[in-house]
């Protein structure tokens, strides 16, 4: 009875060690400003519904006219799909708003949230398009 126990104790110890370290490792947000937030407007260009996190590519037009590609990245397609999005929640062409937290790099990419229509209507993926 010692042995089997001692035997499913060493398996236990064994995947944590190989399954946990990573799992962990991949949730770090210290890449984003999060004290410094900024609002986006633009055009989306692709939306992909993938994992681990569903990216907005989004057009922004700055004040100077010159155009920006961002990369942006959300939650992953379960906890979204959850929230009703799906695939075609949005689609190239569509104008949005949203919350970013920057990259601190200054590549023009960061973390979304607050996703809404051009006029400021919050997104609703449930309704008729």
């Amino acid at each position: 009875m010692r042995r089997r126990l001692w035997a499913v104790w060493v398996a236990m110890a064994c995947a944590s060690a190989v399954f946990g370290g990573p799992a962990a490792a991949h949730h770090s947000t210290a890449i984003y400003d999060s004290e410094n937030p900024i609002e986006l407007r633009g055009t989306v260009v692709e939306w992909k519904f993938s994992n681990p996190h569903c990216i907005i590519v989004l057009e922004v037009t700055g004040e100077d006219g010159e155009t920006e590609v961002w990369s942006l990245e959300g939650s992953n397609t379960s906890l979204l799909f959850r929230r009703g999005w799906t695939p075609m929640t949005l689609r190239a062409g569509d104008r949005i708003m949203a919350t970013v937290r920057p990259l601190r790099s200054g590549v023009p990419g960061g973390n979304y949230g607050n996703v809404r229509w051009e006029d400021g209507t919050p997104i609703d993926p449930r309704a008729e398009r």
